[in-house]
């Protein structure tokens, strides 16, 4: 019981550190991670606020994921939606934070803040994926073309086409590029070396509950 406890306190810091470097690249505004780029978009043609929009987004994850025969009880639903719901408000209530207290001006602050945010998800996923037993709907899309594709790498190349796709017809359409920028090739390119290097710092002890949902 104290080792799920403690396990909950990973998967809760997890969420909450990956929704505040998602912030900080949003408000760095010089490139964002694709799926808050295309929620960045979003919000131009949508009334909603980022975090909504990003809400939105996974949820046609979770029924794309579907028609690719991903398996999903009901509990893995509620619990998944529940979870992107409550990333999406956190990541409004850091951009509102953010915005009522400094927003950087200067060019060597924003890529300070970029640097930040980058670290911050880097963190946050490396201990999302020791912790968790239930994930955002984006990440069951990510494995659905990894199987689909036999190769991670394909799938992963695939499943980040779909938001950068709708950030550059949004973007074409305005004619403003919004949430696409050198930060976007920089996670992209470098999330995963992070992940490693964290993997190596970070290392929480595997509950016997997550041990039977990894079998």
């Amino acid at each position: 019981m104290r080792g799920l406890n403690e396990n909950s306190l990973w998967f809760v810091c997890s969420i909450t550190l990956n929704a505040l470097g998602n912030s900080f690249m949003i408000v760095a505004n010089l490139g964002s991670a694709p799926w808050a780029t295309a929620g960045e978009n979003l919000v131009h043609i949508l009334p909603f606020s980022v975090g909504v929009c990003i809400i939105i987004l996974n949820f046609f994850s979770f029924v794309l994921s579907y028609f690719m025969k991903v398996k999903f009880t009901l509990a893995m639903i509620i619990k998944s939606m529940a979870l992107t719901i409550v990333f999406g408000l956190l990541i409004d209530l850091f951009i509102y934070i953010h915005q009522h207290t400094y927003v950087p001006g200067e060019m060597t602050i924003r890529y300070i803040y970029l640097i930040i945010g980058l670290n911050l998800i880097a963190v946050a996923l490396c201990i999302y994926f020791q912790s968790s037993t239930v994930y955002l709907p984006a990440d069951y899309l990510l494995k659905a073309f990894g199987k689909l594709m036999n190769n991670y790498t394909t799938g992963t190349i695939l499943c980040t086409a779909i938001p950068l796709s709708i950030s550059l017809v949004i973007i074409l359409y305005r004619n403003d590029v919004t949430g696409l920028g050198p930060g976007t090739f920089l996670f992209m390119a470098g999330i995963g070396f992070l992940i490693d290097q964290y993997n190596r710092w970070i290392v929480i002890p595997r509950t016997s509950t997550q041990n039977m949902h990894s079998t």
